[in-house]
């Protein structure tokens, strides 16, 4: 989730519009325009749009950053410009994840890995400060918070809320793309997949999977394994090997 899949420089032309199927990132490093499915955006340097999933695009001109994110949860239903002003740590991290995903290193995925997620919480604190409605803004918060803590209950925080749990939790999934608990698995995963790449050691040698479990807010470390696997295919133990 955030992950940065694609990170590259463009150049505008001739192409024809075509779509992916994730969250784009456009940064232009000089004046250019963007066509896309119904919205025309003349930019100059610093500017970037954001494009959800599926929206046919065309850069015309200029030269730009793009960046792919993966499985990305933002709250954009259309393509959205952010001015270069509002965008400048946008863009500053884009070139960086732009220079850093041209190097080879052990720690390269949990580099990009960690720009993917300041790129994404950014796009949210410019382009959808009321983009979350605040009883799922709660829920995203709080589940945040609890990452890392095997005792917490998410329902039981759904359930303080002055508003009914299945109520919420179908507000959260059409807001979201996920369900409550869906999305804080996610993050959990993403978590496990960061200290893997990191190459964060316990003191003597690389972290146990039951210390990653742990670090992830999973009380059984077996169970935590069969989780990792259904999200990215290898157990936890051989999933460096297989990123890299």
């Amino acid at each position: 989730m955030n992950d940065i899949s694609t990170v590259e420089r463009i150049q505008g032309g001739n192409a024809a519009a075509h779509a992916h199927g994730d969250f784009e990132v456009i940064c232009f490093e000089a004046g250019g325009r963007l066509d896309t499915d119904g919205q025309t955006f003349d930019c100059v340097q610093g500017d970037a749009v954001v494009l959800p999933p599926l929206i046919p695009r065309c850069l015309r001109s200029g030269n730009a950053v793009r960046v792919v994110l993966d499985k990305a949860l933002l709250p954009l239903k259309t393509a959205t410009k952010i001015p270069a002003d509002d965008a400048r740590d946008l863009c500053d991290a884009a070139a960086r994840a732009l220079n850093y995903g041209s190097t080879d290193g052990r720690r390269r995925g949990g580099v990009l890995s960690a720009y993917g997620g300041l790129i994404a919480a950014l796009i949210v604190a410019y382009c959808a400060p009321d983009g979350f409605s605040p009883a799922v803004k709660a829920v995203i918060e709080d589940a945040e918070k609890h990452v890392s803590d095997p005792t917490y209950s998410l329902e039981s925080f759904i359930r303080t809320l002055p508003l009914n749990y299945d109520y919420v939790r179908k507000l959260f999934k059409k807001e979201v793309g996920a369900t409550p608990h869906e999305y804080l698995t996610r993050a959990r995963m993403e978590r496990a997949r960061s200290i893997i790449l990191s190459g964060m050691t316990n003191r003597y040698s690389d972290y146990t999977v039951t210390q990653i479990a742990e670090a992830c807010g999973f009380s059984e470390p077996l169970y935590f394994s069969r989780v990792f696997k259904k999200y990215f295919g290898v157990a936890p133990s051989l999933y460096l090997n297989g990123a890299e």
